[in-house]
């Protein structure tokens, strides 16, 4: 097996640790903290299944078509609980809710379920960009009530500084990986995808980190 293919199969040991302490921290966290852990995970889900239909030579596009919406669904939850009193709680549903058609109608119309969703990965990462810095503007404030009290500030931050890491480092990668697969080599493109790889690792273990330190503040 090619050195490429071995480290994307390694990357996936992160997930599989995020997921395991994202159970352990469950029962004892806030609703915020809840719903990230719910996001992880199903994301670890989603990756599996992706990893299983992809060995089997079986298009794995229809997963991201579904991930996409529903991944940002839960974090949206996840923010708006997280930012309860910085920002109206209207803007939350109705973010979610735009998103959620916008990728329906790119599905359906623009890019199918076979093909990859670029134009809704791509405006998923700007939003959770924007998320994730006005939440460490947020965090930043010592005096502020607007982060929920019962989840670890540390925890926010690994988990913040994952996301934004994630979403910064790939936001070109998602815009351009039609044109990338089009008109470059197989090669080129594992290349791109072992990158992605190693900075997903990356972001899976700002979670670990961040759900370990949330795990020893529980009772």
């Amino acid at each position: 097996m090619r050195f490429e293919k071995v480290v994307i199969l390694l990357s996936y040991l992160p997930v599989c640790g995020a997921a395991a302490l994202a159970m352990a921290v469950y029962r004892k966290s806030d609703r915020a903290l809840k719903m990230f852990c719910i996001y992880v995970l199903f994301s670890t889900v989603i990756l599996l299944l992706s990893l299983i239909l992809s060995q089997n030579r079986i298009n794995n596009m229809v997963l991201l078509h579904v991930y996409c919406p529903a991944g940002f669904l839960l974090l949206a939850y996840f923010y708006k609980r997280l930012l309860n009193n910085a920002v109206n709680k209207e803007l939350f549903p109705v973010l979610a809710l735009l998103f959620v058609a916008f990728s329906l109608v790119n599905s359906i119309f623009f890019q199918n379920i076979f093909t990859f969703n670029s134009y809704a990965l791509t405006t998923e990462s700007i939003l959770i960009i924007i998320l994730t810095l006005f939440t460490f503007l947020v965090s930043l404030n010592r005096n502020s009530t607007s982060l929920v009290i019962r989840t670890n500030l540390n925890t926010v931050n690994w988990i913040n500084s994952g996301l934004l890491l994630y979403h910064s480092s790939t936001l070109l990668l998602f815009y351009l990986s039609n044109y990338l697969t089009k008109f470059y080599s197989l090669n080129f493109n594992l290349n791109i995808w072992l990158l992605h790889s190693v900075v997903s690792v990356i972001m899976y273990s700002c979670f670990i980190v961040g759900l370990w330190k949330q795990l020893k503040t529980c009772p």
